[in-house]
């Protein structure tokens, strides 16, 4: 009998985790998830606020819909960093297992050059652009647009230490560390 397509997927050892607090851990959770989580729940707190006073008390607080705008925009810059602490930013990695050996270090050395160019780039941009916003105000709260893209600036220059950790960590071993691995 044939095996069908995603069978089993439900019963692997990855997808028993959400739920399983036997494999929790504090120490694999870094201070940019938990501020993620934070962050979230700010967030969320915001948009229940937002519906609750708009539908059901029927006169809308005008400042929670930007707010949470703008913490949505906060909490991906965040959680990027996060992503790049546990190496889970999505790639392609068919012609990286392709190659042979030497070939693959290589490719991945151009990899590396690339993503720490993004990163940097990207921290450098956003705080330019942070510090232009200083004067620009926000619609409906009394403050400024910098408020909102200062923490873009922290993601990335987060992202960019947690890559150049991931660098030093590949260098030192030699290769990829596997997809488990987390940095600490």
């Amino acid at each position: 009998m044939a095996q069908k397509p995603f069978e089993g997927v439900g019963m692997a050892e990855e997808a028993g985790y959400a739920d399983d607090l036997r494999h929790f851990r504090w120490r694999n959770h870094g201070p940019e998830e938990w501020a993620g989580l934070l962050l979230l729940w700010v967030l969320g707190a915001l948009v229940f606020t937002q519906f609750f006073s708009r539908y059901v008390m029927n006169d809308s607080i005008s400042w929670t819909e930007e707010a949470a705008r703008y913490l949505l925009v906060v909490l991906t810059f965040i959680g990027a960093a996060g992503a790049v602490r546990r190496g889970t930013h999505i790639r392609v990695e068919a012609l990286e297992h392709a190659l042979p050996a030497r070939a693959r270090a290589a490719l991945r050395a151009v990899q590396d050059a690339i993503r720490l160019g993004f990163w940097a780039f990207g921290a450098w941009i956003s705080f330019d652009l942070a510090d232009r916003m200083g004067v620009m105000p926000m619609d409906s709260l009394d403050a400024s647009l910098a408020w909102v893209y200062w923490p873009v600036c922290a993601g990335f220059v987060l992202m960019l230490g947690r890559e150049v950790q991931w660098v030093w960590r590949r260098w030192r071993h030699g290769d990829a560390p596997a997809a488990q691995d987390v940095l600490a």
